[in-house]
Formats: structure tokens, sequence, C-alpha cells
């Protein structure tokens, strides 16, 4: 007898551990098990070793790691009759890149509907350094980016908040307020492989018009014995130059015969990334986009055009330090074939503190020379004198602490040939606190005190502070002050905000499955499952000022430096580049000469540091507002969403032949009830009031009712039919088609109550609100797929995809008469903001696949591979634009969704031998829309993108690896534009990253 890994369960007939050779024969001369057994670890290769045929088989089998080569002996009766006859045998574990790939094409022909996937080379031996850059190798899968590594997925098209993304085939709670996962929390090294299912079958959770991607850790019984891994790395950022550790162990045992197991892993990581950015506008979100001016307005006699310029613009960089401790323990228990039970935990704590330091120049006084504003066909101002030029330094921190909880239990009992049972409970809690600074002195202007903005009139004096720009991805630009002087600075802007994060997650389900073997029926399973989410959001912030006065953002975030002694006697709320002179002493000048020297693109380099204890104290004192710098717990304005589904569903399996071709099939109904109670601050506008009737300038004063917490309840059901159909048309080639309603939730911060006003000014004065009655979104889709496997392990690959949407959610801005009028300037305009539910549209589009193993090439040109996938997606929703603000100088955008990359591909070149491996990939992602209704209700875009990654792994023995891993090799950065390539929101840089290092395995 010899040890045959546990096999998972994929084409083997249910046949686990010790097998004699007559039963390993069996299992790979069975018509559904031709290809062999497929582990965890990768593929078990059966071949002989008495003969000299045999030998040379098995070296080339553990060469190339081709598990087609056994399907090739046991298909010949001499092959059969040597393997039976011989006494003595080799066991090829097929390790490496090679066994990661047909492990997930195995996973993918065997599959009861159309998936794609990714597995470990090895046991805690990803293939990326972080598992969302892994998944996107997968077709149909791009991902989104965090300070440049993936942060969430987005599958054909649709992003994050589409896909149910499961550990275990269960929810784990998130420390952001979304229901997407942040794979940022979870390492790469506790994976071994993870599914995204492109059509649903009834017994998977709904929740996901996009994929569900199901990620698995390792089972301790996939094993036998001992077996012990870990790996150390050290991590280095060309950016910043900045080295960190990354270590790993994992160790799993078992015991009474491989009747029980048990799986330990832990990992540690700690890094600084170091990120710059330039930034126009806010870049990202609702936030201030392209202002629209009518100008020039410097002077009379000058002809009055209408343009866009950018709120703001600037230069910065980030210093983030992360650390993150994750510790993952497994018991299996397997007394017999009938009973099976698995418990799991993990406890991730995760830390991250970031630092940014830069300087940002406020562009929306409409201050601009008319000698010197040039203005394109597009309406963009693309360069401009402004003599009223105000700078503020920029300095913010960002700390997030968090520990996600989670156990699992699952249970399988066998309780006849036909009959079956399973149940899984599982609990998730994730706990978070992040806290932010923004300290932000302004630098000296001549602006006086009682004419904050010059309207038409040149006032000779303004002109001693002017900004030259020039538009551009970096932009050149300049002032007429001196940036390292201390004296220049004013105080202006001190906000402290904070929040406690709450999520938790509890599931069952309880199913039954009945083999009946009776026609082309195989098997009925249903079920019953529930879910309860309770996810909150505590908020703390600088408070009130002494008079009681809240902040600008409709009353949640009091950001300014507030009235107070002395500064009441003034009556300035925002005092920067006026009046108020904090100590020389509390600033350092630095200058950052090589701060995105990516470009050529002259701008400020010169920086003001702050200490921002002694500003704070020094604040506290001076202006007798003691809450600056300070946080204080704002019940009044916490936001919470307690959320129950619940409901049954039936599947009917189905196999057969039709004219000679084997099908299998699955048809099935899922019932889903969606409850939600969800609570947060409102306050109703009671009126707006003109601050100088006069026009001298635009401000609003905004009253509205005091905060209040409500509640608001909404309750949904859905009903989501689904089939699968797979058919062999010839051995190695499978037909697939599928069919289902799918739905997706409203992500959970869009169903809270509440709303605010973050520009109180005439000319934008918008209303930004959640909803809390939005229904799901809802589609049917089609599903079809060709799929060849060739007998030496290349694969090819075509699918077609359709889904017709039938309600969407969509952020719209809506134009609405306020019912109030400024004196000066007519009627005011509210722009509401908010998610509303509409008609959806169609996306459709397809894709290809291709893995070629070299093998026909002579020598070591055999160890050569590539593997590719390229998928285009076609979106179309004619009602996208309808309720569209009619902006002027604002492109629409066309009528393809939102989020959906028509283009994307990859390629991945892979070498292997017995010592030696290597991969280079490339993937792409073309320009996409990212919300229709942005900044300013205009368009926001994200720009096409490329990354080009490698790594390296040498053999130093059967028990060592060093291994070398490289990331963005190309320096790649991303770009946010509005609704014109020229008009840039946020061009940030991440730099490249190496990881060097040394594996062991025993």
């Amino acid at each position: 007898m010899f040890d045959l890994e546990t096999v998972n369960g994929v084409r083997t007939n249910g046949i686990r551990g010790r097998l004699t050779v007559d039963e390993a024969l069996a299992l790979m001369l069975d018509g559904t098990a031709l290809r062999g057994a497929q582990t965890d670890r990768g593929f078990i290769v059966i071949a002989p070793s008495g003969n000299r045929e045999g030998k040379r088989m098995s070296r080339r089998l553990a060469r190339l790691g081709l598990l087609a080569g056994a399907s090739a002996i046991a298909t010949t009766a001499a092959a059969q009759d040597d393997l039976a006859n011989s006494e003595s045998h080799d066991v090829i574990v097929v390790t490496g890149i090679r066994s990661s790939l047909q492990t997930a094409n195995e996973r993918k022909r065997s599959a009861d509907s159309l998936i794609d996937g990714i597995a470990a080379e090895d046991l805690g031996k990803f293939p990326d350094q972080n598992v969302a850059e892994s998944l996107q190798r997968v077709t149909g899968v791009t991902i989104n980016r965090v300070a440049g590594e993936g942060a969430e997925i987005t599958v054909r098209g649709f992003g994050p908040e589409f896909n149910l993304v499961r550990l275990n085939d269960r929810t784990l709670a998130t420390v952001t307020e979304e229901r997407s996962f942040d794979f940022q929390i979870l390492p790469s090294e506790l994976i071994v492989g993870a599914d995204v299912v492109k059509s649903p079958t009834s017994n998977m959770w709904g929740g996901s018009i996009g994929a569900n991607v199901n990620l698995r850790t390792a089972r301790p019984l996939d094993g036998s014995g001992l077996t012990l891994v870990g790996s150390a790395q050290a991590r280095y950022q060309d950016l910043g130059g900045n080295w960190g550790p990354r270590l790993s162990g994992v160790y799993s045992q078992t015991f009474a015969d491989d009747t029980f197991g048990l799986l330990v892993g832990a990992t540690y990581e700690d890094r600084v990334i170091r990120t710059e950015e330039s930034r126009n506008g806010e870049g990202e979100g609702l936030g201030n986009g392209w202002f629209l001016f009518d100008g020039p307005v410097g002077g009379p006699g000058t002809e009055v055009r209408q343009f866009r310029t950018p709120a703001r613009t600037g230069q910065s960089f980030t210093e983030d330090d992360r650390r993150r401790i994750s510790v993952l323990g497994t018991m299996q228990w397997r007394p017999s074939d009938r009973l099976e039970m698995t418990l799991d935990g993990l406890f991730v704590d995760f830390r991250r503190n970031a630092n940014l330091q830069g300087i940002i120049a406020p562009l929306q006084f409409p201050t601009f020379d008319p000698a010197n504003l040039v203005i394109n066909e597009n309406g963009t101002a693309v360069s401009f004198t402004k003599f009223f030029a105000p700078l503020d330094i920029r300095f913010e921190t960002s700390d997030a602490e968090s520990k996600t909880y989670a156990l699992g239990w699952r249970g399988t009992y066998q309780a006849s040939e036909a009959v079956s049972f399973n149940a899984d409970v599982s609990w998730s809690l994730a706990d978070a606190t992040n806290t932010s600074v923004l300290i932000s002195p302004g630098i000296l202007d001549n602006n006086p005190v009682n004419n904050p903005l010059p309207g038409g009139t040149a006032n000779p004096s303004f002109r001693v502070n002017t900004l030259n720009w020039e538009n551009g991805d970096i932009p050149t630009w300049g002032v007429s002050f001196d940036l390292t002087d201390p004296t220049n600075a004013r105080a202006h802007v001190t906000r402290h905000l904070a929040d406690e994060l709450r999520d938790e997650v509890l599931e069952v389900v309880l199913d039954g499955k009945i083999e009946i073997e009776r026609g082309f029926i195989r098997s009925v399973q249903a079920g019953g499952f529930y879910s309860d989410r309770s996810k909150s959001d505590l908020p703390f912030n600088n408070g009130v000022a002494p008079n009681g006065q809240d902040g600008p953002l409709g009353g949640n975030i009091p950001g300014w430096v507030l009235p107070g002694s002395p500064f009441a006697a003034l009556g300035l709320i925002n005092t920067s580049g006026r009046r108020i002179q904090p100590p020389a002493e509390l600033f350092s000048p630095v200058t950052i000469d090589d701060l995105l020297n990516q470009s050529d693109a002259e701008f400020p380099k010169d920086f003001l540091l702050i200490d921002v204890d002694g500003y704070c104290d020094w604040l506290r004192e001076n202006t007798g507002n003691l809450n600056i710098c300070t946080l204080q717990r704002r019940s009044e304005f916490r936001t919470g969403v307690d959320e129950a589904i619940y409901g049954a569903f039936v599947r009917l399996d189905l196999a057969g032949e039709l004219r000679t071709m084997p099908f299998s099939a699955n048809l099935g109904l899922r019932f889903e009830k969606t409850e939600t109670t969800s609570s947060g601050p409102f306050a109703e506008l009671i009126s707006l009031v003109a601050q100088n009737p006069d026009g001298s300038s635009s401000e609003l004063f905004v009253n509205t009712s005091p905060t209040e917490i409500i509640d608001a309840e909404k309750q949904y059901s859905n009903v989501l039919p689904s089939f699968n159909f797979a058919m062999e048309l010839a051995s190695n080639t499978i037909f697939r088609f599928a069919a289902a309603k799918v739905v997706s939730r409203p992500t959970l911060a869009s169903i809270v109550p509440g709303q605010t006003f973050p520009s109180r000014n005439f000319e934008n004065f918008p209303r930004i609100a959640n909803n809390p009655d939005l229904d799901p979104y809802e589609a049917f889709q089609l599903d079809g797929s060709l799929e060849y496997y060739a007998e030496n392990g290349n694969a090819f690959s075509i699918s077609l995809f359709y889904k017709d949407i039938a309600t969407f959610i969509s952020q719209q801005t809506v134009l609405i008469d306020s019912g109030f009028d400024h004196p000066a300037f007519g009627d005011i305009i509210i722009r509401d903001q908010r998610p509303r539910n509409r008609p959806g549209g169609t996306v459709q589009g397809f894709e290809l696949a291709a893995l070629v193993n070299f093998d026909f090439l002579p020598g070591f040109l055999e160890n050569f591979g590539v593997q590719a996938n390229y998928t285009f997606v076609s979106s179309e929703d004619d009602a996208a634009n309808a309720e569209l603000a009619d902006l002027p100088l604002a492109k629409v955008p066309d009528t393809g969704l939102e989020g959906f990359t028509p283009h994307s591909y990859n390629i991945v070149g892979f070498y292997e031998d017995e010592r030696f491996r290597a991969r280079i990939a490339w993937n792409w992602r073309d320009t996409f829309l990212e919300f229709r209704s942005g900044a300013e209700g205009i368009a926001t875009h994200i720009n096409a993108y490329g990354q080009l990654d490698a790594g390296f792994g040498f053999k130093v023995n059967n028990h060592f690896e060093l291994t070398a891993e490289a990331s963005n090799l190309l320096d790649a950065n991303t770009i946010r534009f509005a609704d014109i390539r020229e008009r840039v929101l946020l061009n940030e840089f991440t730099g490249r990253r190496i990881f060097i290092g040394v594996r062991g395995t025993y």
C-alpha cells in the first residue's frame, strides 16, 4: 500500500485516504476520474517505475507537471497491465506553477456551473503577495487598488459592491462602511484557492449581480502526517526607499490514522508604503471638482465667458505604515466515511498610520487676470494668473486600528448511501477605529478682511500675491510669495474626526440531499438559511465652538477655527490669510526636491512642517475654544443598519446522455426575504438667507432644524431561479449554458437616513442625501461557454454573457428650486445628489482564455508556458442620462453603465523546471466611467491602467527555496479625471515593490 493525499472530492468518486494499488488503478481508470486525483497541494500522478517507459514518463511528468500524461498511460491496455502488474510504483505530487494552473482548470472543468479561479502552488504559497492581485489574473476580473495594492475586485465590469466575496463560503465581517470585501486584511499565505462563480446555483447565497467569490483556506486532512511551512521576506519600495518584514508559518498535523487533523497558520507584516499625488479638486467621490466661472472678472470692459477650472490644486506625499498580524486555526474530524466536522477560527489585527505632507492652493475665488486667461475649445482654463492666490499648508494623519474575528463550524452526515445532511454555523465580528486629523494653516495673503472677494473691481493690492497655472496631468504652477518663511503662516482649518465601526454577522445554513438515480434525475437538495448582520458607526469630532456654532458640513464636521476670544471680536469663522499669526517656532521649512520627479512639471516643493501638539495648544489658549484638536463623541450623528435575510432553496441535479454525449444539469429556486432597519441623523432645511444681500459675496446662511436620529424600515423579497447545463461534446470539449435571476442589495451606507449641505454659496448649493427606500439591483442573466481541455494540460475557452438589469441604483443630481431666493442673484437652486432607483440597462460581452504549455518545443524550451485572457464588456443604459442636470461646459457621458471597463486582458508567461521557476505577468484595464454624477455633478472617470509584475524562485534543495517577487515594474500611475481627459482630478504614484525571501517546507 501507499499513502495518497486526501482527495478534495473533485472527480474522484469520493475515494479518500490510503489506497491500494488496485484501488488507485480503479480510480485512475474510472470514467469520471480518468485525469487522476486532485488535491489542494497539486495533482497526484500514479506512474509505473518498474520499466523504462514508466521511469521516463515519471521524470517527464515531474518536470512538466502534466497530469494528462497519466491519462495517456491509462488509455492503453499495455500501460494498464504495466501499472497493475508492476512491483514498484511512483506516486508523483506535481506542484509549482503548472500545478496551480492545472488545479484551477480542473475545478473549472468539474464544476456544476460557470466558474474560473486560482489555486496556490503549494500550502502557504499563493502566486502573488495579495489575493486580490492574484484574482486579477482570472478571466473577467479587475481590481481596485489602495496605495497601489489590490483591495477590491470588479468582475465583468461589476464593481466591488456587486460581488459577494466569502471565506470558506461564509460572510466575513468588514471594517468598512460597505458590504464589499477588503482583501488588504487577509494574507495570501493562508489561502489555498479561490473560485469565481459567474453563474450561480440555487444553494449559493444571493446578493451578487457580478460573481460569487469563495476564498478557500487549507484543511489539515487534505494531507497526511506532519507538514511545516515557513517563509521570511523583506519588502522594499523604491518610492521612499522603505524596507519591511513579512513572515509566515503553517503547521499541519494529522492524528489517529488520519481521522483528526489540526492546522495553525500565522503571518506578520510591517511595511511602509509611500505614495505621491497631484490633486485638482478633491479627486474622488462627490467632493469639489472643476468649478464653473463667468469671466474674466478682473476688470471692466473684458469679454465675459464661461469656463471651468479645478476647485484647487496641490501636490503631496504620504508615508503609510501598515502592520498586520493574522492567525488561522482549523480542526477537522472524520471518524468515518459517514461523518465529518470542521471548526475554523480566524483572527486579524490590522493597523495603519498614514501621514501626509503637502501644499494646496484653493482656486474657488473668481479673481482671474483677464490678460493671462487662456480657455481652450472645451471651455477649460488651461492657463491663468490669479491675483488673489490663497495657499494652504496640508498636513493630514489617518490612523486605523481594526480587529476581525471569525468562527465557523461545518458538519456533514451521511445517513445512508442516498441521504446526507449538512449544517454550517458561522459568526464574524469586526471592530475598527478610524481617526483622521487635518491641520491646514494658510499662508499670508493681502486679501482685506472687509473685502474677501474683489468681484469685478481690480484692486492693485491683490496683485502682490499671484498664482500662475498651466493645465496638465501634473500642472505647472507657482506663487509670488515665500513658502519657507514661518512668519507667513496663519491659522486656518483644524479638524479632528474619528469613527468607531462595528460589524457583526451570524449565519446558519441547514440542508439535506437525496441521491435518487431515476432516469435523468440524480439528486434533490433542499435547505433553509438565516443571516443577521448589524453594522454601526459612531462618529467623533472636534465638537462645537463655545457659542454653540457647528461647522460647515451640515453640522456633523465642525472643521474650522471657530469664533472665540480673541477671534470673536473679528467676527470671522475662517481666518486664513488674514490676521491670526501663530508663533513662527511652530513651523519648520523643508524642501522635497524629488517629489513627483516622474514629471517635468514645475510646482512649489517647499513645505512648512507643523509642530502639531504645539499648534493645537496655542490655538486652544488663544481662541478660548478648548474643543480644538480634541475628539468628542457625537452620538447625535451615529448611524446603523440591521439586516436580516432568511429563506429557503431547492435544487434538482440531472445527468445522462443525449445522443451519446454525456450531460449534467442543475435547476433550482431560491427565495430570500430581506428586512432592514436603518438609523441616522437628519435635519430639515428651514431657510436659506444671503450673507451679503448686495452681492458682494455669494455665501448663504443655512438654517436647519435640530439634528435628530430617525429610523427607516424596508422589506423586500426575491425569488431567484437558476439553471446550469453542461454537455461533453467530445472527451475534451464541454459546452455550458446557464440562466439565472440575480440581485445585489444596496450598499449599507446608502440606506442610512441623512442629508448634508457641504457648500454654502449661491453658485453651487448641493444637498447630499441617502435613500433608505432603495430597492435592490435586479437582473436576469444568460451565460454560455465552450471549453477545450487538451491531454497535455492545455486549455482554451470562450464565454458569452448577457445581463438585463431591471432595477438599477444611480447617484443622480437633480436641480430643485429651494423656494428661497438671493436678493442680488435670484432663485436659489439646490443640486440634489442622492442614490435613486431607476430602470437599468443591458450588459453583454465575451471572454477568451487560453493556457498553453510549450511541451512541443525541444530541450529546456518545453518548460515554458503562457496563460492569457481577454474580456470585452459592452453596456447600454438609455435612461442613464435622462435625469442628469444640464450643466454648462460639462460633457455628458455615454450610455454605458458606471464602473464597466470595456476592455481588459491579462498575459502571464512562465517557466519551470526541477530547480527554477519564473513568472512575468501583465494586466491591463481600459478607461471607464466611475461616477455618472460625481464632483460638481460632472462625470468622473478612471484612466486606463496597466501593470507589470514578475516572480522568481530557486529550489536550494527539497526543503528550501529562494524567492524574489516584483510588483509594478513599470511604475504605473493612477489617474482620475472628470468629464474630459484634460480635467485631471487625481494623479497618484505608488512606485515599485520588491520582495526577497526564503521559503522552507517539511
